[in-house]
């Protein structure tokens, strides 16, 4: 870390301090520096991103069966921006809901809802297939939406914002509500998790993150002349976050050489929210149906997540 953002973090945290103080009068705490350095919330608060990427595949929205997925709006920091949702089941029923970010670029959808084989179902299908809600959110700068990809920073608030709207549903139990992802999309679920912990800590039952990396990915092609690429960096960096950690989120992987387990692992054990499972004789890709329709079943029953990892007798 450099000298500046360490001189930047000290101001930052009197300043947060001294907010602290004034809203103390009235009853309200907002985000606060922990053990002496401020949350990833309170620096989103005060750092506007120089980022401005252009997308990797420019394509309009994708048009899903009206059975499996209806179209809606969400609005995040001032821009109307697409999803697609399961339609009500019309049972006058509460239920349990998911939020899932693809990998890849994820602020861009494609055919989403067609499920892939099981040793690669990057669809999230066991969710829909056990009755959760599924929503699946396009992100600034994605399909046809406004605003520009920032490679996950601005994309946490409008995760949040499109979790916000789904608990809006009158079909969605908005205390049953999850967040996943996968891959580029993992990372993204972790960086949610930090900042919302602190900013709607009552929004997310429990955050799953599939197959992520400490730092986001494909910032190398992104061009920082205008901006302190070591900050830009940082601010999407998951593993510097974890403290920031208040609801119970996992980390998932297969456990193969080719997985990013091994990139995972010095995450685990800094937070006793964060919970890792890696799985053997998976990898990447195969981890995400077997451990989904797990999940999916424990959701269903509103249970806690649990996931028992034995070498020798658990086979998913």
């Amino acid at each position: 870390m450099n000298k500046r953002i360490s001189l930047e973090r000290r101001t930052l945290c009197r300043h947060v301090l001294f907010t602290i103080m004034a809203t103390l009068l009235s009853g309200a705490m907002m985000n606060t520096c922990i053990a002496g350095k401020p949350t990833l919330a309170s620096l989103h608060n005060h750092y506007q991103t120089t980022v401005k990427a252009e997308p990797m595949i420019q394509m309009p929205l994708p048009v899903p069966p009206p059975r499996l997925f209806e179209a809606v709006q969400y609005d995040s920091d001032a821009m109307s921006l697409a999803a697609f949702v399961t339609p009500d089941p019309a049972d006058e029923k509460k239920h349990p809901a998911i939020v899932w970010l693809t990998g890849g670029e994820s602020n861009t959808l494609a055919d989403f809802w067609r499920k892939g084989a099981k040793s690669n179902d990057q669809t999230a299908s066991p969710y829909r297939d056990a009755g959760v809600v599924m929503m699946f959110p396009t992100l600034r700068g994605g399909n046809d939406n406004a605003g520009h990809i920032e490679v996950n920073y601005g994309e946490v608030n409008d995760v949040i914002a499109a979790a916000q709207y789904l608990a809006t549903l009158s079909y969605v139990d908005s205390n049953r509500i999850y967040l996943g992802g996968h891959s580029t999309g993992g990372t993204l679920a972790l960086l949610v998790s930090e900042v919302a912990s602190s900013t709607h800590p009552n929004l997310f039952k429990e955050v799953i993150s599939f197959g992520a990396t400490q730092e986001t990915m494909f910032l190398q092609d992104v061009n920082f002349d205008k901006g302190d690429k070591q900050r830009e960096v940082e601010l999407r960096a998951p593993t510097r976050w974890i403290q920031d950690i208040k609801v119970p989120t996992w980390i998932i992987e297969g456990k193969s050489l080719s997985s990013n387990y091994r990139d995972l692992k010095p995450m685990c054990h800094k937070n006793p929210m964060l919970h890792c499972a890696f799985i053997p004789n998976h990898d990447h890709f195969s981890v995400l149906y077997p451990i989904n329709r797990h999940i999916a079943q424990q959701i269903m029953a509103d249970q806690p997540i649990s996931i028992n990892v034995d070498d020798k007798t658990t086979a998913f």
